[in-house]
């Protein structure tokens, strides 16, 4: 199977928007800033029979408020899925998958590891979907993305742009953003496959980086692990 995901601008704005605020707002109890979110993706889907190619144009998220959001992990509620899937049918859009983000502060993995392997689903995340898709009827696959964000010490949009067929990197601010898209299946013997995927997102494509007055953010002084968002 090969899968194109096209992510629009309005649904871009909606994944910065939540990632952002779990990266830097500090939540409730939580210790430190830099955690986790995870998202359902709702739009449009179609196939084609004759390429063989499964078309998902994501027109919005909805942040999973019911999940449990930590530095390292993040795990949602099965029936908030299901009570939301039901509503958005209703309302004409198809539940496409899910997302969700790894943050990393400034001295927690430095750029290029995050480029090479910070970026990528963690071992526990395909651990996840494997079980997921055991769940599933032969023959399902499921739609992932996944936004990564690094904070630096200033802005760097240096190697900006499209990483391969899945990932885009791009910069927001004094922090490196890459997006990653990818569709799961399991074969015969029950292993995880890795789907070709194609992600497309015309506004990643045509901008330099996301600034405006965005400002810096930045730890708070003698708290490392703690982030405050400081306006130019």
């Amino acid at each position: 199977m090969n899968h194109i995901v096209e992510v629009t601008q309005d649904a871009l704005t909606q994944m910065l928007l939540n990632g952002f605020e779990a990266f830097v707002i500090k939540h409730g109890g939580k210790k430190r800033s830099g955690i986790e979110f995870h998202a359902s993706l709702y739009g449009d889907f179609e196939f084609n029979q004759k390429s063989g190619i499964h078309y998902n144009v994501i027109r919005f998220v909805s942040a999973d408020t019911s999940a449990r959001m930590a530095s390292g992990s993040v795990e949602n509620d099965p029936e908030a899925q299901d009570l939301k899937e039901q509503i958005a049918e209703q309302l004409g859009y198809y539940r496409l998958g899910n997302m969700h983000s790894h943050p990393y502060l400034l001295n927690e993995m430095s750029l290029d590891t995050v480029r090479n392997r910070g970026c990528v689903f963690s071992k526990g995340d395909k651990k996840f979907f494997k079980y997921q898709l055991e769940q599933k009827p032969e023959g399902s696959y499921l739609l992932e993305l996944v936004l990564t964000i690094k904070q630096l010490e200033k802005q760097n949009t240096v190697r900006d742009g499209r990483i391969d067929d899945s990932v885009i990197e791009f910069s927001v601010g004094n922090c490196k953003c890459f997006l990653r898209a990818q569709a799961f299946s399991k074969n015969d013997g029950g292993e995880l496959v890795e789907e070709p995927t194609r992600l497309n997102c015309e506004y990643l494509e045509k901008f330099t980086y996301i600034s405006a007055d965005f400002g810096r953010v930045k730890a708070k002084p003698k708290r490392t692990r703690v982030l405050e968002y400081k306006p130019r």
